[in-house]
């Protein structure tokens, strides 16, 4: 709440849209909290669950990034997100309300993960491309970074207040405070949300406007760079979906131990993120703001990548998850460079240029996500680990083929 004080004084854009970032990132996250009881209680299996996760949120998630960034450039931010986070109401209401039959309630299920990952989409494209459009070039690192951090205590608090909740009221409960906080959320948003200071894409007919953004597609600058993002996310989602099972599997915790060691990396890169986008921002009033960023976002996913190989292989439990929790905190470090470049390189369409890179990342985390398990059981955790450190630097080398000099150009303000 102090942090969200102490941004709120800096910027009320940056402050609604961490607001708006970490509800959505708790919404999208109570499914996992409510299947506990949810799933017995309605017939429905653990691969049932996994398709409702899969083919409802993320692809539909994935496959919207470029289109919802489209219409943030279109109709703006105020309007777009505010729509958005109302879906995401919706879809949890619906969830709450799903009926007691297997078969219709798998029905009900997945189509309302399917509006919940269409409504979400909007999310970052639209978020950075308010940033661009409102902000000074040398705050757009630093306020991607904050907003993008907050994502991180929605998921660290989610289980903390809606498994309580699910214990006194039962598994609807869950969607139904969910819907309840998604509703408050938008009318926040709403009464809240200052209009941008220089002019959107609206003010291009719709064939033109819809030709400048697949240009985007082709892109050399911005592809690469969303191919550096498809290869940090991936490492990003090994400590997102794997982390517990480390934990249990690969160090021998217990599942009460892990579930309270698990959320520190967590709290920690969500305290420390912004501190990538800050410094990018005062290393950018100094020299070129597109070699600060790649600096800083080089810096972070190397220093990452070293962390993470020192977890792997401390002999102390406790030691290596404070290693990688600071590993965490520098991959989620390097967001704020990797929006505000992105949206840079969009120029008048930057949401649309946001849903691109983003359409990357969560792409490279489903690789990921798959991945993880195949990879353990051939060479075990530290084999594993080390492979995606690799991954890290990698991505991290790319940034020397982006023509980050561009940026200076098209981030005047």
């Amino acid at each position: 709440m102090v942090l969200f004080i102490i941004v709120l004084r800096w910027s009320r854009l940056v402050a609604l849209l961490a607001l708006v970032s970490l509800v959505g990132y708790a919404l999208r996250s109570n499914i996992n909290v409510a299947q506990e009881h949810m799933a017995p209680e309605l017939g429905l299996t653990m691969k049932d669950m996994g398709a409702i996760t899969g083919i409802g949120f993320l692809l539909s998630y994935a496959v919207f990034q470029i289109p919802a960034g489209f219409l943030g450039d279109r109709y703006g931010a105020r309007a777009v997100l505010g729509l958005a986070v109302t879906g995401w109401a919706i879809a949890s209401l619906a969830s709450g309300l799903v009926p007691g039959q297997a078969g219709a309630a798998f029905l009900t299920l997945i189509g309302a993960r399917i509006l919940l990952g269409i409504a979400q989409a909007a999310t970052y494209p639209v978020g950075s491309m308010a940033i661009a459009q409102t902000l000074r070039p040398d705050q757009r690192a630093t306020a991607n970074s904050i907003y993008i951090g907050a994502a991180l205590f929605g998921s660290a608090l989610a289980p903390y207040t809606l498994a309580p909740l699910m214990v006194q009221a039962g598994w609807r409960s869950v969607f139904l405070a969910s819907a309840v906080v998604g509703l408050a959320t938008a009318i926040i948003w709403f009464l809240f949300a200052p209009k941008p200071t220089r002019p959107r894409a609206t003010t291009l007919p719709l064939g033109a406007q819809t030709a400048a953004a697949l240009r985007l597609l082709k892109d050399r600058d911005l592809l690469l760079l969303s191919i550096s993002y498809f290869l940090h996310s991936a490492v990003f989602y090994v400590f997102i979906f794997w982390f517990f099972r480390y934990l249990t599997e690969g160090r021998g915790f217990s599942i009460l131990a892990s579930g309270r060691w698990g959320s520190l990396p967590y709290f920690m890169a969500a305290l420390l993120a912004p501190l990538g986008g800050i410094v990018a921002d005062r290393l950018g009033r100094r020299i070129s703001v597109g070699v600060a960023r790649r600096r800083v976002a080089m810096a972070c996913l190397c220093l990452a990548s070293a962390l993470m190989v020192l977890g792997a292989n401390l002999p102390s439990a406790y030691l290596a998850i404070v290693a990688l929790g600071f590993s965490v905190a520098f991959i989620n470090a390097a967001e704020g460079p990797f929006w505000a470049t992105t949206t840079a390189l969009g120029a008048a369409n930057p949401g649309a240029a946001g849903g691109v890179l983003n359409l990357m990342g969560n792409l490279g985390g489903l690789v990921s996500t798959v991945a993880v398990p195949w990879m353990t059981a051939a060479w075990g955790w530290t084999a594993m680990l080390a492979i995606w450190a690799a991954v890290a630097v990698v991505a991290a080398l790319l940034w020397l083929s982006v023509r980050v000099r561009r940026t200076d150009q098209t981030a005047v303000a």
